[in-house]
């Protein structure tokens, strides 16, 4: 029975080895994962999608999205039609400033920078429930 110690210390060496890798040392990082970075907060909500100097709208699902926003005297606006095969329009209602895309297809764009301050509706002439309104200050 010489053979019967040897495997009882080769076991006990391996689960020495083992019991020595779960230690409490402080130098010892290699075993711990690294924390992932916490996550990025949710951008405020706003009443415009703006990226830099341009104020965003989609169309999507009958919508203008957002149906509100404001902009600035001489910031350009961008509408793109990310609705599909379904076309829009983007019309002014407002009598005092005139655009008017015509039908826009899936992934046009149509670009309107407002010149003066105020208040502009405007509207879908294919969907006349689709509206939204640009606020516009200086």
């Amino acid at each position: 029975m010489p053979r019967l110690p040897a495997i009882i210390l080769a076991c006990l060496a391996l689960a020495g080895g083992l019991v020595a890798g779960c230690g409490d040392d402080a130098d010892d990082t290699s075993s711990t994962p690294a924390a992932a970075p916490p996550a990025a907060p949710p951008p405020p909500a706003a009443s415009s999608a703006s990226s830099g100097d341009v104020v965003e709208v989609g169309m999507k699902d009958i919508k203008f999205v957002p149906a509100d926003v404001t902009a600035k005297v001489g910031q350009k606006i961008e509408w793109t039609n990310t609705d599909g095969q379904t076309p829009h329009t983007v019309t002014s209602k407002t009598d005092a400033v005139d655009f008017d895309s015509g039908s826009m297809n899936g992934g046009d764009k149509f670009f309107f920078t407002p010149t003066k301050a105020g208040k502009i509706d405007y509207v879908c002439t294919i969907h006349p429930s689709q509206t939204g309104t640009i606020t516009v200050t200086k």
